[in-house]
């Protein structure tokens, strides 16, 4: 991008990131972009790496893009930090005294996403769960077009998903307009997966006029969907120990009462059946089969009216 810039941000011993930088001569709203929240989904790292060196004019405002935020955990191809297990969308806005991972997403707050109009977190699926091409945004039902919505509806994803409530902690908690998207990650990366990211970012630009030209918009709309996006509790969960069965896809859609996954015993005996209570779309399923009590194994989403 126009006169981008890239300098590195040290967090004492937790280490630190590249920060890199775009700024038009014309003022105008700031953007910042993260990949690598998580250090085992890949796809967000490639593509703000591959944006933060994109030689697309920027007419006004300014970008932040630091592509991999979570150095420690991306080395380790970790969803957590090897140093202290600590995973860093649960920490935000951080704390300077905080153990290494709180330290690193301090910074990232204080130098990074303090100042900005609108942030857009580039996440995967990871290792842990299968999940669909998705922009996730926060905002009541009851909320007029907001900068967000506006952002999530423009990224262009398979689904649109609106969350009325705001989980503390993640990066999308400390700033007021944020979006963050999803796709299937943990396994091998292809090409269009990081090319849907990088159109979905000059989309949102070209849709807050910082960029000159938009890629077409998507020929089919996203599915709009609404509910809670906290995986580590927004889930339905298990109540036994056993494999975790399932025949479904990341993106299906469910009928009441559909099976959607069924406990079995080692030898094969029906432990439990998990069945869906009404229409819905699966977000997201736990992707390996071993389960105990109490884990959670899929999110659905209803239609948002």
């Amino acid at each position: 991008m126009l006169n981008h810039t890239k300098r590195r941000i040290e967090a004492g011993s937790a280490g630190g990131f590249d920060l890199w930088t775009a700024e038009a001569t014309e003022p105008g709203p700031r953007v910042a972009i993260l990949g690598g929240i998580h250090g085992d989904e890949t796809q967000g790292v490639l593509a703000a790496g591959g944006i933060a060196t994109d030689e697309t004019r920027l007419t006004k405002g300014r970008v932040d893009i630091v592509p991999i935020c979570h150095e420690a955990a991306f080395e380790a191809d970790s969803r957590t930090s090897p140093a202290d297990q600590g995973n860093m969308a649960r920490v935000f806005p951080g704390d300077p005294s905080g153990g290494p991972t709180a330290q690193i997403a301090h910074h990232l707050y204080t130098e990074v996403l303090a100042e900005a109009d609108l942030l857009i977190d580039l996440h995967t699926s990871g290792q842990s769960y299968d999940m669909p091409f998705l922009a996730g945004f926060q905002a009541d039902s009851s909320a007029a077009e907001s900068l967000a919505k506006r952002a999530a509806v423009a990224f262009g994803a398979e689904f649109l998903w609106r969350h009325p409530d705001r989980s503390e902690g993640r990066t999308v908690s400390v700033v007021d307009q944020a979006i963050y998207v999803e796709c299937p990650g943990g396994g091998p990366m292809t090409p269009s997966s990081v090319e849907d990211y990088i159109v979905g970012v000059q989309r949102v630009l070209a849709m807050m006029n910082m960029v000159a030209e938009a890629p077409p918009a998507p020929a089919i709309p996203s599915i709009r969907v609404t509910g809670g996006g906290d995986l580590d509790h927004d889930m339905i969960s298990v109540h036994h120990r056993g494999l975790f069965v399932t025949d479904l896809a990341p993106g299906a859609k469910v009928e009441p009462g559909q099976l959607l996954g069924t406990v079995l015993s080692t030898d094969g005996r029906v432990l439990e059946e998990v069945n869906a209570t009404g229409e819905a779309w699966v977000m997201a399923i736990k992707r390996r089969p071993p389960v105990v009590p109490d884990d959670l194994v899929v999110s659905l989403a209803t239609r948002d009216d």
